[in-house]
């Protein structure tokens, strides 16, 4: 007997120590549990998270109390995961971390619940009782929701079928009557359940012989069960009618006059956004309906919206402001300037009126505050183009406004580029861009072109669109343009059409048979063919005219001259042409004579080797003749 009272009191001692080392843990090292519900069919994941300055490491493990460790994942030092498996038994349970040596060092909770009760299944629905359809009007509209003598008008309804069976082949049908129905007058909906409903929208014209008052829409709604019964629901809506004839003539009109005007800023900018503010006010005899104001077009147009603003009603002696945001065309003069505003307006009996006003706005023309871009210089390299010639193009942009221009592009040709004409740009497009070029500022922009091959040679005028950002929220465009000069280049060809090299000596005249040939693609016109020289002293004349040398032509120039030094002496031949603008043009070629000195007596020396003449033989009659059909032909002397 003592045996058993020890035995338990050392189980209750022991079973009072556990409890108590579960509370202190509990309460002294909490620890965050998500999701704190599973339900027991499914088991699930939980994540543990630590709390305060407790800390996880690897081979920490999870405990359910009553169930037996988890399998656990280390994440990092504050948060651990673990799986509960299913088929638990539902209740409260109580969640343990062990360290590595299995002491407890957090405690958490975890319920777990019983799956719901299935869904029960439902019953069929029982088939609804007797009955019929029944179509009703629930809701309408009328648009507008005054209607004037020959206007038209849009009526739409909602059918509600309020009855206990389903409606088949329902329709809505507007058969006229009063009102004129445009389009088609019947709407078929087919079937219609129990509680459903339907829009019908159908267009009206009233006719102009209606008088003023409320007149009705008739419409006849209609629709069948599903065994064949057919049902009809005729309703009405009803329209008021504004505006017709009473039958005596109307006396006396309405009169809309501009009694105030403002603009927002006060001073105006061209191509700055702006707001008018008139105040209108009616001074004649009659309501006026249905106000439209609105600005001269050639002088200002929309910043934004149209540029109409519309006014319903203004009766006899009151006023209505309205404000029109606009954009100022460019204008030359500054100052008080006149702007037209266009006003239309009617009366209840279908009179109509147009009047024009001007107001007067002040405008200011000046750059003091707005960019102006200018091509200040433009120049070609090389300096003078002929078709087939790649060039580059330097053009300089300065702003001569007092604001910067943002944003800048520069394109030339035209915006898209159509009127380039006989030029094609290389490596790039006809548009060029800049950021952004400050008040009194130039930047230098260049780009590389071709010349067509079948160019014309003449002046070519070539556009250019600029276009740029003020700073004030609009863009100014605009054109200028440049002339680039495209020339026909001549390719002459000077030579001397015989031997002359060892026939030169000082103070001895010597022949100089200069021949020229064209052995370019076109026709020029040659005023003068010229020998010139220093170190020469030409005898008789050392200059001809050629007149028009074809492509392939030649000319030849028989000069006669005594060097005057020895050495290598350069003979310049000078063609002289008329370009493609009638302008006098030089072209120069250097040919080169190599002049010896005159042996003196009693040198016992010839200038000559043995086996050379210093004398060339005279040409014959029929070798002139040859070498001048040779050169006539084009073949050379």
């Amino acid at each position: 007997m003592q045996k058993n009272i020890k035995w338990i009191f050392v189980a209750g001692l022991t079973l009072l120590l556990s409890l108590g080392i579960v509370a202190w843990v509990t309460a002294q090292t909490p620890i965050t549990v998500e999701p704190t519900t599973l339900r027991t069919d499914l088991g699930g994941s939980i994540s543990i998270y630590a709390t305060g300055t407790l800390t996880f490491t690897e081979g920490y493990t999870v405990r359910l109390v009553n169930y037996g460790v988890l399998a656990t994942n280390y994440i990092n030092p504050t948060v651990l995961q673990a799986v509960v498996p299913a088929g638990l038994d539902a209740g409260d349970y109580t969640l343990w971390v062990l360290d590595t040596t299995g002491i407890t060092v957090g405690a958490g909770s975890l319920r777990l619940v019983n799956p719901p009760a299935p869904t029960a299944t439902p019953k069929p629905s029982s088939p609804p009782p007797p009955g019929r359809p029944i179509l009703t009007i629930r809701n309408y509209t009328v648009e507008p929701l005054q209607v004037r003598p020959g206007q038209e008008f849009t009526v739409t309804i909602e059918v509600y079928n309020n009855g206990s069976r389903a409606g088949e082949n329902t329709m809505a049908v507007f058969p006229g009557g009063t009102f004129i129905p445009l389009g088609d007058k019947g709407h078929l909906f087919w079937q219609v359940h129990i509680n459903a409903t339907f829009v019908a929208t159908q267009r009206f014209r009233a006719p102009t012989s209606i008088t003023n008052g409320i007149h009705n829409v008739e419409v006849q709604l209609s629709a069948n069960d599903w065994e064949g019964n057919h049902y009809d629901y005729p309703a009405t809506i009803p329209v008021e009618v504004i505006g017709a004839s009473t039958g005596a003539a109307p006396t006396g009109k309405p009169k809309v006059l501009i009694e105030s005007v403002s603009t927002t800023p006060a001073v105006v900018t061209p191509g700055t956004p702006f707001s008018l503010t008139l105040v209108l006010a009616n001074r004649g005899s009659r309501t006026a309906v249905n106000i439209m104001t609105g600005a001269d077009p050639a002088s200002a147009v929309p910043a934004s919206g149209g540029n109409v603003v519309s006014t319903d009603l203004l009766r006899i002696d009151e006023s209505v402001t309205v404000t029109l945001p606009l954009l100022l065309k460019p204008v030359k003069e500054g100052g008080r300037q006149g702007l037209t505003i266009a006003l239309e307006y009617s009366d209840y009996s279908g009179g109509s009126y147009s009047d024009q006003q001007t107001v007067g706005i002040d405008i200011d023309t000046s750059l003091a505050n707005r960019p102006q871009l200018l091509i200040n210089a433009y120049r070609t390299d090389p300096t003078s183009i002929s078709p087939g010639d790649s060039f580059t193009l330097t053009l300089e942009l300065a702003n001569v406004g007092g604001g910067n221009a943002q944003r800048v592009t520069l394109a030339l040709g035209g915006e898209d580029g159509e009127q380039l004409g006989a030029f094609v740009p290389i490596g790039g497009s006809n548009v060029s861009f800049v950021p952004d070029v400050a008040a009194g500022q130039t930047t230098v922009l260049t780009m590389r072109l071709m010349v067509a091959g079948n160019a014309e040679t003449r002046a070519h005028n070539l556009p250019v669109a600029l276009a740029y950002d003020t700073g004030t929220g609009t863009r100014e465009k605009g054109t200028q343009r440049i002339s680039l000069m495209v020339f026909r280049r001549p390719k002459f060809q000077a030579s001397f059409y015989r031997p002359v090299e060892g026939t030169a000596m000082v103070g001895q005249p010597m022949p100089l048979p200069i021949e020229v040939v064209n052995a370019g693609t076109a026709r020029f016109n040659v005023t003068k063919l010229e020998a010139v020289g220093e170190g020469w002293e030409f005898v008789g004349e050392n200059s001809t005219y050629v007149g028009n040398l074809d492509p392939g032509g030649s000319w030849t120039l028989d000069a006669t001259a005594i060097p005057l030094t020895p050495g290598p002496l350069d003979v310049v031949v000078n063609v002289y042409y008329v370009d493609d603008l009638n302008q006098t043009q030089a072209y120069s070629q250097t040919l080169t004579v190599e002049a010896m000195e005159m042996p003196q007596p009693g040198d016992g020396e010839s200038p000559f080797p043995p086996e050379e003449q210093p004398e060339a033989p005279p040409e014959t009659l029929m070798q002139k003749i040859l070498r001048f059909i040779k050169g006539f032909l084009g073949l050379g002397s």
